[in-house]
């Protein structure tokens, strides 16, 4: 398993010419026993595109985090105003986006999904903007960062940070762009990947001021898991020529 500085980092990346999923995402997964995102969108897509890095984040045993935002509408504000509870509000607004695949990669991208949460190797939270008062806010406030972090066995980090959503759109069709900043390059990079993480700290432990950040409703985990592969069996995209990472050990 190759560790982050074995590769040149660019400073930054754009998607002028260059395919940004090749040059820098599946690498950096490849690479990777941690991978900590905050984005305002996710797909199930994404995961195809990366299926090569997914590939040695799993064989590692790794974990990717993922907090993705959830714009809420004004009747599921007016809903938590009048007493229901944030939790379910959530759900049913999740619930209310169909899960079904229309054709074999949007099949195999919740195939995927959904092993990598039933292993445990994918945590996936939810992000509503508040207001200073930890109160939903709806509709034209959104949750939008873009960043995230990568770490490999030795404890090396790449932190990144720019306009690219989650989604194979971000990857690899809209023209977007970040920054690189790797910790072992200098004080000045490190400082940034620790100000990432300590970002992303609060996000995930809900300590954020104007942002709630809540698990993903197991109502909405239940729906994934109807697209588990069979019983002891790797989901397509990690089986096959190429592809057979053996004996998969979660993470702890």
């Amino acid at each position: 398993m190759s560790l982050l500085p074995d590769f040149t980092w660019r400073t930054k990346y754009d998607a002028d010419g260059r395919t940004l999923v090749d040059d820098f995402f599946v690498p950096a997964l490849a690479s990777a026993t941690r991978y900590d995102r905050t984005t305002g969108y996710f797909s199930a897509g994404v995961l195809l595109l990366a299926s090569r890095g997914i590939e040695g984040l799993v064989r590692a045993g790794g974990l990717m985090r993922l907090v993705v935002g959830c714009t809420l509408g004004e009747p599921e504000v007016g809903a938590i105003t009048r007493g229901e509870q944030l939790r379910v509000v959530v759900q049913d607004r999740l619930g209310a986006m169909p899960l079904e695949p229309t054709g074999d990669a949007e099949r195999q991208a919740l195939e995927l999904l959904s092993w990598m949460i039933a292993t445990g190797h994918l945590e996936m939270k939810v992000a509503i903007p508040c207001d200073g008062s930890r109160q939903p806010v709806a509709t034209t406030v959104l949750f939008h960062e873009k960043a995230g972090i990568v770490e490999d066995k030795a404890g090396h980090r790449l932190a990144f940070n720019g306009s690219v959503n989650e989604t194979p759109q971000g990857w690899s069709g809209n023209w977007e762009s970040f920054h690189v900043f790797p910790d072992w390059l200098g004080e000045s990079d490190l400082k940034r990947v620790d100000a990432e993480e300590d970002s992303f700290r609060r996000l995930w432990n809900d300590e954020a001021h104007r942002c709630l950040v809540i698990d993903v409703p197991t109502a909405v985990k239940d729906g994934l898991l109807r697209f588990l592969p069979p019983e002891g069996q790797l989901p397509a995209r990690l089986r096959g020529p190429g592809a057979a990472i053996g004996v998969v050990t979660p993470p702890d």
